[in-house]
């Protein structure tokens, strides 16, 4: 598998410990090589210094012959380590003085040292760092007749020996910083980056199953926040478009109704208004004319009420067949609101129903046309009665909204089936028995050509509420129209 197969999680925790082992590979190499280098240093100082401490003592007793009494200073030096023996080489070679006698009398051995002209009276440091043995040098004066060198035998096998267990220790300690590195690296990586990454990974999965209102929420003011709040606002405005498509589609979908009816309309208006004319006529004529029996005048009274029946069906048939005309003046929502109370106020079902009223104290004037507005209160607040069979609570209220008056029409009736919301503003489309589904396509009708908004909220067996939002005035195209 190629480092480019791996999922971020992975080339992030492979990068950064890399990285971090090598930084501390060579930190702990460096470190390592200082730290020997200082310590074989800071022991051959040391040598040197008590070497130079005891050249004077050396020098004398030499001057004098007195062998045994350089030997005893020296035997006490190379008593204490580091140090590990000694030489006092005659500038000839030969060995005067050394810890191990069998030298005494033969040339050194070994890698010639400095001629002790060379050497400086400081003393110098022969053999380097890594080997078991080093050696310090200081020249002695009037050794013999002339000058010879004291050679100071160091053993460095202790400080080797220091030197390992410390790396050791080092390489121990750097894979545990490692490990512990490793460890926080993934708790973080995996809180910073893998969480987030969740996160936005699931809430486009349920935007893409059809999930309305998701937002991915990543409440955060780093490179993630940013990306999350720009996929909220595709996500806001992918659901505006669907929703805009969605009104589109419902509009063509009813100006493709309207169509129809005005077809409709067109064909048989007339002729059912001429017929209908006819028969009213006749009807009010038989019951001026001919004495009837209280039952044949009962019986008179229920075809005149379906014969006017008939002609609110006929025109509301028109009135969706031709575009809706606005006669708009200035009125109060309230006054048009009482009027469209009175006019259902005697129809069937309206005694058994409570009506409350709640309007806006400050009640502006709204420019409007308190025919066709009435018109559509009227077949709100008649739909509502009708949804209370048994009886109920009918509220009409007006408020304030955002950008011009709210008209709330909400009744505690049989309420509407979800699967019908979406249904109710088409024409031709009802659930009652004898309803012609004209009344709240007219609604729509009314409403839209005010400029304003109309929507429904419902729940089955807890009742329905519609909602109108007015603007002060009608759009320019609607203006005021005979």
């Amino acid at each position: 598998m190629r480092l480019r197969d791996l999922s971020i999680r992975a080339k992030v925790l492979v990068t950064g410990l890399g990285a971090l082992l090598f930084v501390l590979g060579v930190g702990a190499l460096a470190s390592f090589r200082y730290w020997e280098r200082e310590q074989f240093a800071l022991t051959a100082e040391h040598a040197v210094l008590a070497a130079r401490a005891l050249r004077p003592g050396i020098e004398g007793a030499l001057a004098h012959g007195q062998v045994g009494a350089a030997r005893r200073q020296l035997d006490a030096l190379v008593a204490r380590p580091p140090a590990a023996g000694y030489r006092v080489v005659l500038n000839d070679g030969r060995v005067l003085v050394a810890s191990r006698r069998p030298e005494e009398g033969l040339p050194r051995s070994g890698t010639p040292l400095p001629d002790p002209w060379d050497i400086p009276t400081d003393g110098l440091t022969l053999r380097g760092r890594g080997e078991s043995a080093a050696s310090v040098v200081v020249p002695l004066a009037g050794v013999g007749g002339g000058r010879a060198t004291l050679e100071l035998l160091l053993d460095t096998r202790r400080i080797n020996a220091a030197i390992r267990r410390g790396r050791s220790f080092g390489l121990a300690l750097t894979t545990v910083l490692g490990i512990a590195y490793a460890v926080v690296l993934g708790l973080m990586l995996e809180r910073e980056i893998m969480a987030p990454l969740w996160q936005l990974k699931a809430g486009l999965a349920r935007a893409s199953a059809g999930e309305a209102g998701v937002r991915v929420g990543l409440e955060r003011k780093d490179e993630f926040g940013r990306l999350g709040a720009s996929v909220d606002a595709l996500l806001a405005k992918e659901e505006r478009s669907q929703q805009l498509a969605v009104t589109r589609g419902r509009a063509l979908a009813e100006q493709a109704g309207f169509a129809q009816v005005g077809a409709l309309a067109a064909q048989i208006g007339h002729e059912i208004k001429r017929p209908l004319a006819g028969i009213q006529s006749a009807i009010e004529l038989i019951s001026q004319e001919y004495a009837m029996s209280d039952g044949e005048r009962g019986l008179l009274t229920r075809v005149e009420d379906q014969l006017q029946q008939v002609d609110r069906t006929v025109r509301d048939l028109l009135s969706l067949a031709k575009p809706v005309g606005l006669n708009a003046q200035p009125a109060h929502l309230s006054s048009i609101v009482d009027a469209a109370l009175v006019r259902v106020s005697g129809t069937p079902g309206a005694d058994h129903v409570t009506v409350i009223r709640g309007y806006d104290p400050a009640d502006p004037e709204l420019v409007v046309d308190s025919g066709r507005l009435e018109q559509a209160v009227t077949n709100l607040v008649g739909n509502a009665i009708e949804a209370m069979p048994e009886g109920g609570v009918l509220r009409v209220t007006t408020r304030p909204a955002e950008g011009g008056q709210e008209l709330v029409v909400a009744d505690t009736g049989v309420g509407i089936p979800p699967k019908n919301i979406d249904q109710i503003m088409k024409p031709f489309f009802s659930t009652k028995p004898h309803g012609t589904g004209l009344g709240l396509a007219l609604v729509a009708r009314i409403v839209e050509a005010h400029g304003g908004r109309l929507w429904v909220e419902s729940q089955v067996g807890r009742g329905t509420t519609f909602h109108v939002i007015l603007p002060p005035t009608p759009p320019a195209s609607q203006g005021a129209t005979p």
